[in-house]
């Protein structure tokens, strides 16, 4: 009989996890405003489509404190889902233009810091 509470206290703790992970679902994010996200956060954009930070896909930035040849870059790969479903990649390359354009929307990379997972800064602008 021990084991039923705690099977039911196991499902909730874990459900509830589950929710504080689902990534800033319900988390939007006006034209002017920035977010921060981490990878696998998303946003909802006005237009109801959603941004999500796939990845960091290579990071070779020179990290705080070290003294390197060449400062390095970092790619990150989000992705646009529009209220239609059509997916759109984009790709933030930190030593080239730091803004995309996808559907109505341009997105400024602002900034990506050094902790474990990264967090990455956007800025959301109408076109």
């Amino acid at each position: 009989m021990k084991s039923v509470p705690f099977a039911l206290a196991l499902a909730c703790t874990l459900a509830l996890s589950a929710c504080a992970h689902a990534g800033g679902a319900g988390r939007s994010l006006a034209a002017g405003q920035s977010a921060q996200l981490h990878p696998g956060d998303s946003v909802v954009l006005p237009d109801q489509s959603r941004l999500r930070f796939v990845e960091v896909v290579n990071d070779s930035r020179c990290r705080p404190q070290m003294q390197c040849i060449r400062a390095g870059e970092a790619v990150l790969a989000f992705e646009l889902t529009g209220g239609d479903g059509a997916k759109s990649a984009l790709s933030f390359d930190t030593s080239a233009e730091p803004r995309q354009h996808a559907g109505a929307w341009t997105v400024e990379l602002q900034a990506l810091d050094f902790a474990e997972p990264p967090q990455a800064t956007v800025k959301l602008e109408a076109q």
